[in-house]
């Protein structure tokens, strides 16, 4: 989103409107990842936001509209990353040459980067939150902003791991999806633990760790 001063003078216009729309979705960014999108009005999200609550019809037709469009923002890039990069993987597929390692690190390092960009923290914590939000109205804005290009992973994934059966591939995909969604969620479990904090630690060394982690899961046999 576009950086703009506080104290900027009011615009008119079609300008003014593009800018009415950004500051509602920065404003619901920051409130749902701070309360959860239940426990946020949307008059709150227009107050900060400066804009009469019509404007949010207006807009989005309503909060999951809102919700709907912040998703498809922020994870537009991540996805059309993910697609090249798969893109790259299938042409390995083909060939009988794709690993494991190069696959997950495909699907899992556009989102591990956008997590640790300044400007991707509070999404990451959003997102964490809406894929176990019991409003199942809210956990489909999230499967779906992310379904197709997931599905492509998932069935490339599936066809160079024969080793599992049905039931551990569900499982190891389980774990794989858990671990990812909780190193982006950075809620600082872990440093709470062990009495430290690595936030600072690079995306690329995070990303390293956690395919290294996963690769082994899914290469691993399941017991006899």
């Amino acid at each position: 989103m576009s950086e703009r001063t506080e104290n900027a003078p009011p615009l008119t216009g079609h300008m003014a409107d593009g800018q009415t729309r950004d500051r509602i979705l920065r404003a619901a960014e920051r409130l749902f990842a701070e309360h959860g999108y239940s426990g946020v009005s949307l008059r709150t999200i227009m107050a900060e936001a400066g804009a009469n609550t019509a404007s949010v019809h207006y807009y989005f037709r309503g909060k999951e509209g809102l919700l709907r469009a912040l998703f498809d923002m922020r994870t537009a890039p991540m996805n059309a990353e993910r697609v090249r990069l798969l893109d790259v993987c299938q042409h390995e597929f083909e060939q009988g040459q794709l690993t494991i390692r190069k696959l997950i690190t495909a699907f899992a390092g556009p989102a591990i980067r956008s997590g640790w960009h300044p400007n991707g923290v509070l999404f990451e914590k959003l997102s964490a939150q809406c894929s176990v939000d019991p409003n199942p109205e809210v956990r489909r804005v999230v499967f779906e902003s992310y379904h197709a290009v997931a599905m492509r992973f998932v069935s490339m994934l599936r066809a160079i791991c024969p080793h599992l059966s049905d039931t551990e591939f569900y499982w190891r995909l389980h774990c794989f999806y858990g671990t990812m969604t909780y190193t982006r969620a950075r809620n600082g479990r872990v440093g709470y633990l062990l009495a430290c904090s690595y936030d600072e630690t690079p995306a690329d060394f995070v990303l390293e760790q956690l395919v290294t982690f996963a690769e082994a899961g899914f290469h691993a046999s399941g017991p006899k």
